[in-house]
């Protein structure tokens, strides 16, 4: 048995086989360490994230059925300090040691070969495979014969097409977003920075490149760095729904009439409420792995509104907004904590077009070049900027026909309907891009005929091969098996579709070509699908072919003879994750993990569990701010003050905290005596996973260092449905007394308003201080 790649997909593959028994597994991978895409520790590059990337799902659904993450060794490898409990969103490197955990427990070293990259493999008349693999060290080759072949080298490998207009196509100033890290690696200019690419890379890309713009001009130094005064524009072909990390429970309050928004809802880790069986009824769940019906498109759309608390219009960017008439169509999302409230603060701004060209400008001491192609030198390259011309199309690129390249049986043809482009628009002096366009798959080991026997079609990206229901077997080859290989591989389907090799392959006899008469290998689904893209281009097609991550797991769980542990849950309800789906021999751990999150769902319900989180994320950017100081002491007269307060995410200055803002409020304080003079305030606001507590600090005599502690808060459910959120809080401040009650009003995920009060007192002082603050419209305060 051979096993190609040591990702997630191989490590699973190999264990779940071992495991089985009557298996000799031999798994190849061409890196130097296992872990695919998430190898590397903290202080190394990585292949396609960053070594400090959160996942985008929990930890609890990022993670195999029987290793727990409260098992890993997660300490700082620079400290060897670690905290106290995993995160609830794990780095890529943590997720790396996790992998590292993984091979170790089950014991897979032996099993596997590093250095060893597969670039070929034959299909032989005997029903046996040759593969042939290179040393990356020696550069030596060698050939080896399996009865079965698993893919396992993952689906998303290589990046897409680039714009990049330099003869070499090695602009530096133009990088994939699976290889940005900072902008200084992008250019050493401020200026306008492309992000090019929706949905879940190019959210975070955008995202990420704001963030680091927004540090850069509030963490404390005296020196700003060059990109502190950049602005990122992204441009989309579509809206999607920015979907935060956490989100709530219960969005609606069903006892209040006059209001449909629960101003104080429960809040779970994003995967803990999207994968919920709770919304899929009593019945056997089965996958829909189909077009989206119209009708379901809209109450997509209703769940994803009510969940984030709005369609975004609030942001007054119609790019993101999607028309009344395009809600049946499927909407697409992406998971960020900040990305929202950057494009309110203006430091994104999206764009909705398709790219047609980019364009390098000339310099000008370039133009008396007699050979443009010899000026394009490396050297050159940091003062480069472009300039990038879009298409847009009502409602998107994929429909009505338009302008494009459609590839149909034997033929090639240009149509062109330009009745359905609305307008051209150029983004010009542009100093950097970031091209979130995607992948192809890699399989270029496979020979043409095997190519041939898997319908491969080079150019539909999305479903490259067809394969059977779950997209694990192929019909025709019948002793090839594939695991995480379709977009958007979770780990509970990886873990489930090794489990069906394991079975089928056990069962059958497959070296004499026999192919099972099950629908795993039946691939008309997929080949509907592959049409419905790549011909009809159809505008019913999800985000993700394979989306229905709970329909796909409950399937091949059945087909599998896994068992889901319902015995906490009360039945088919709660949310499902990799530990609760328990084998004959599954490790204890599995248990544990479900007990843990069981635990966290009371937590969430009875103790305040994630509002922190939730509260401080909703605490990003611009608000409104009216304050009233009522004095007690005739010696020190109160007023009013008006004004905007901006929470400016930064880079956490101690390495104890997960978050931090630095907070300044700005405006006119009229004291009750008449007189009025303009005001402005500092804080540092920090917010502390492994304690849940948000506490806010003064901020030093530069104004952006951190200094004394002010106040720390405690957060706990309202008396009633008319308060949000409450929290309390008490400091003192020699000699003086400081408590205070906030309130946080939500409406979905979004924080709409809240409240902090004071009261004080001390020898010289004895007044209330309350500020409420409310969001602004987002033209009205901008990031210069």
């Amino acid at each position: 048995m051979c096993v190609v790649g040591a990702g997630p997909a191989g490590l699973v593959t190999a264990k779940t086989l071992l495991k089985h028994g009557g298996y000799f597994v031999t798994v190849y991978e061409a890196a130097g360490s296992v872990g695919g895409m998430w190898r590397g520790d903290l202080d190394e590059h990585g292949d396609k994230c960053g070594p400090e990337m959160k996942t985008n799902l929990s930890r609890f659904t990022v993670a195999f059925s029987d290793l727990s993450w409260s098992n890993v060794d997660l300490s700082d490898p620079a400290t060897g300090s670690s905290s106290s409990a995993p995160p609830m969103f794990p780095q890529r490197w943590q997720v790396g040691r996790y992998l590292g955990a993984y091979v170790n427990k089950f014991g897979l070293s032996s099993n596997i070969f590093l250095n060893k990259r597969v670039i070929k493999v034959e299909y032989l008349d005997n029903f046996q495979w040759r593969v042939v693999t290179k040393d990356t060290v020696t550069k030596q080759q060698m050939s080896g014969f399996f009865d079965h072949l698993i893919v396992a080298s993952g689906f998303f490998d290589q990046p897409a097409r680039s714009f990049d207009p330099s003869p070499s196509g090695d602009s530096p100033n133009i990088q994939h977003s699976s290889l940005f890290r900072t902008l200084p690696s992008l250019t050493e200019k401020a200026g306008k920075i492309v992000v090019i690419g929706g949905g879940i890379s190019g959210s975070e890309a955008a995202a990420q490149a704001a963030f680091q713009i927004s540090n850069a001009k509030h963490a404390p130094s005296k020196a700003k760095p060059e990109h502190a005064d950049s602005k990122v524009y992204h441009i989309i072909n579509r809206p999607f729904y920015p979907l935060p990390r956490f989100l709530p429970l219960d969005p609606h309050h069903l006892k209040i009439q006059d209001s449909n928004s629960n101003l104080a809802p429960k809040f779970l880790p994003l995967d803990l409420i999207l994968y919920n069986l709770s919304r899929r009824g009593d019945g056997e769940i089965s996958a829909a792995i189909t077009t989206v019906p119209p009708e379901k498109a809209r109450k997509g759309h209703e769940f994803m509104r009510s969940v984030i608390g709005g369609d975004l219009r609030d942001l007054e960017q119609p790019a993101l907004v999607y028309k009344p008439g395009q809600t049946q169509y499927p909407g697409y999302s992406g998971i960020t904590d900040t990305y929202a409230e950057f494009v309110r603060s203006g430091l994104i701004v999206p764009v909705q077009g398709w790219v047609q060209e980019v364009k390098a400008q000339e310099n000008d001491e370039d133009e008396d070049d007699e050979d443009d192609s010899e000026s394009y030198d490396s050297e050159d390259h940091d003062s480069e900027t472009f300039d990038i011309v879009l298409k847009q199309y009502d409602p998107w690129y994929h429909a009505p026909w338009k302008e494009a390249k459609v590839c149909l049986p034997n033929e090639l043809f240009l149509v062109t309907n330009t009745d359905s482009i609305q307008e051209h628009s150029v983004v010009e002096d542009v100093v950097g891009i970031i091209e979130a366009t995607g992948y192809n798959t890699n399989l270029d080991y496979l020979d043409d005929d095997m190519k041939e026997q898997l319908y491969y079609d080079s150019y539909c990206a999305r479903i490259p091969y067809l394969l059977g229901r779950g997209s694990i077997f192929a019909e025709c080859v019948p002793s090839i098996g594939f695991v995480g290989f379709y977009e958007g591989p979770y780990w509970g389907v990886m873990e489930m579709q090794a489990r069906i090799i394991a079975d089928t392959w056990s069962q059958h006899d497959m070296n004499s070509g026999y192919r099972p008469d099950t629908k795993f290998f039946n691939h008309d689904a997929t080949e509907r699908m592959r049409s419905a893209i790549r011909y009809e281009r159809s505008l019913q097609v999800p985000q993700f072919w394979m989306s229905d991550y709970v329909g796909i797991v409950e399937e091949l769980a059945r087909e599998a003879g896994v068992q889901r542990d319902d015995t906490l849950f009360n039945g088919q309800a709660g949310p499902m994750f990799p530990s609760r789906y328990q084998a004959t021999g599954t490790d204890p751990e599995a248990a544990s993990v479900v007990k843990e999150v069981v635990d966290l769902l009371e937590a969430s319900q009875k103790q305040a569990r994630f509002v922190a989180a939730a509260v401080f994320r909703g605490m990003q950017g611009v608000w409104k701010l009216n304050r009233k100081i009522d004095s007690r002491n005739a010696a020190a007269p109160g007023g009013t003050f008006t004004g905007t307060a901006h929470f400016h995410p930064r880079t956490p200055t101690s390495p104890i905290y997960s978050s931090e803002y630095l907070y300044i409020e700005e405006g006119t304080f009229a004291m009750d005596t008449g007189y009025s003079f303009p005001a402005t305030r500092r804080y540092v606001y920090r917010y502390n996973e492994s304690t849940d507590k948000i506490t806010a600090w003064f901020a030093d005599e530069d104004g952006e260092s951190v200094g004394a502690l002010f106040n720390t808060w405690d957060f706990y459910a309202p008396d009633d449905a008319y308060h949000g959120w409450m929290a309390k809080g008490h400091h003192w401040c020699d000699p003086d007394t400081y408590r205070n009650t906030c309130e946080f009003r939500f409406r979905g995920a979004g924080l709409q308003t809240f409240g902090i009060t004071y009261e004080v007192e001390g020898p010289k002082k004895d007044y209330s201080h309350e500020s409420w603050y409310e969001r602004t419209k987002a033209s009205t305060e901008r990031e210069e």
